[in-house]
């Protein structure tokens, strides 16, 4: 189950590798660790994932590799509103910049479904991750470990923009669509949406499906669905049954926020261009570290 970082690294011996938290102290290490979170998404109860291990690209140096002494299988759904799972516990490294990271998976759907999801009418779909088990999930995203320091990352697997049903394959995909926001400077976005935006005549005759907030990098006058493009949201979030929504673990900067109904419509595939309105859009929305932005689309017009 491990065959992506035990193939690639037999011959490397631990001390070679990073040797974990174990690893003596001092100048030239740091400490690293790494959680997982996630955003929901309609119709699906269960995202079970299977990790198998983690390796961190040096940019100078050999990489750090740490095989899991027993796979972690971690349903995705219920990491919301804040809440994490560990994936790499304080591990000693050497200090320095690194590249990207990558997550080990088992999810093949010709395989055992050691990675599935369940449907909101209880049925057991297997979950692929193209070329997963082969290659890894790679986060090419950069970070620093600084000397006698602590860098702790959370990786952010935003089902809504990674989970898609492709038409004639079998079982459920989840794309690698992963933000990684590092601990030490991070904002959070909430608030609620007005109950006369869900109800609207466009949003149909069910007004408790549908309704999401998506949050894109800067200003973004014309909000696009999730078509695995660079127009893409950077995240997003489903409107809770009380109407209200929350987004953690967001880099300081500026954002735009869009309000949609027709989420439920968005087909995530690359090739895929839908009809999804977005009804309210705020281009001024502003995240600072340590601190919780409060945004409601009560009063917001066009």
């Amino acid at each position: 189950m491990t065959r992506l970082l035990i193939a690639a690294y037999a011959a490397c011996c631990l001390a070679a590798c990073g040797g974990g938290a174990s690893a003596p102290a001092g100048d030239g290490t740091g400490i690293v660790s790494i959680a997982i979170t996630d955003a929901a998404v309609d119709s699906v109860s269960v995202v079970m994932v299977e990790f198998t291990g983690v390796e961190l690209k040096a940019k100078n140096g050999e990489n750090v590799v740490e095989i899991f002494d027993s796979p972690k299988s971690i349903d995705l759904l219920e990491l919301q509103d804040g809440r994490t799972e560990e994936l790499l516990p304080d591990t000693r490294v050497d200090a320095g910049e690194y590249n990207w990271i990558r997550l080990a998976v088992n999810a093949e759907v010709d395989n055992i479904r050691n990675s599935y999801v369940i449907t909101e009418t209880g049925e057991e779909v297997e979950l692929g991750i193209p070329s997963g088990s082969q290659s890894g999930l790679k986060l090419v995203s950069g970070f620093t470990v600084t000397q006698n320091g602590a860098t702790n990352l959370v990786i952010d697997w935003d089902l809504r923009k990674a989970l898609s049903n492709p038409t004639g394959q079998p079982g459920m995909h989840l794309r690698p669509a992963l933000r990684i926001t590092d601990m030490a400077m991070y904002g959070t976005l909430r608030g609620t949406v007005a109950e006369a935006l869900t109800m609207a005549d466009e949003c149909g005759e069910d007004s408790s499906v549908g309704n999401a907030v998506y949050l894109y990098e800067g200003t973004v006058d014309t909000p696009m669905d999730i078509r695995a493009a660079e127009t893409d949201p950077v995240a997003t979030a489903t409107v809770a049954a009380d109407l209200g929504y929350s987004i953690s673990y967001l880099s300081p900067g500026d954002y735009t926020a869009a309000f949609t109904c027709h989420a439920n419509l968005d087909d995530t595939a690359a090739d895929a261009i839908d009809e999804i309105v977005f009804s309210v859009v705020d281009t001024e929305v502003t995240i600072v570290d340590g601190e919780t932005t409060v945004l409601d689309f009560a009063a917001l017009t066009m």
